[in-house]
C-alpha cells in the first residue's frame, strides 16, 4: 500500500470518528485520542507517529467490538493498511 491509499483509509477512519454516536467518558478520551493520533500521521507520516496510531487503534479495537462493530471494522482495516506500509 503506498501513502496516498493509507492517507484516503485514514481520512475514512477520521471521518467515522467524528460521526460516531455518543459515547461514555473514557470512549470519548479514546476516539479523541485516536483522532490526534491519524492527523499526526496524516501530517508526518514517520514510524514514530504509524507505532503510536497501530498501539491505540489495537486498544481501540478491543474496546469498541462490541459497542460499535462497524468501527471495529474499520479500525482493523486500518491495522491491515498500515502493516503493509
Amino acid at each position: 500500500m503506498d501513502q496516498s491509499q493509507l492517507r484516503q483509509t485514514l481520512e475514512q477512519l477520521h471521518a467515522q470518528l467524528a460521526n460516531t454516536p455518543a459515547v461514555d467518558d473514557e470512549s470519548r478520551l479514546l476516539l479523541q485520542h485516536l483522532r490526534e493520533d491519524i492527523q499526526a500521521v496524516l501530517k508526518e507520516p514517520d514510524a514514530a507517529s504509524r507505532a503510536s496510531l497501530r498501539a491505540r487503534l489495537n486498544t481501540a479495537t478491543a474496546h469498541f467490538e462490541d459497542s460499535h462493530p462497524d468501527l471495529a471494522l474499520t479500525i482493523k482495516q486500518v491495522l491491515d493498511h498500515l502493516a503493509q506500509v
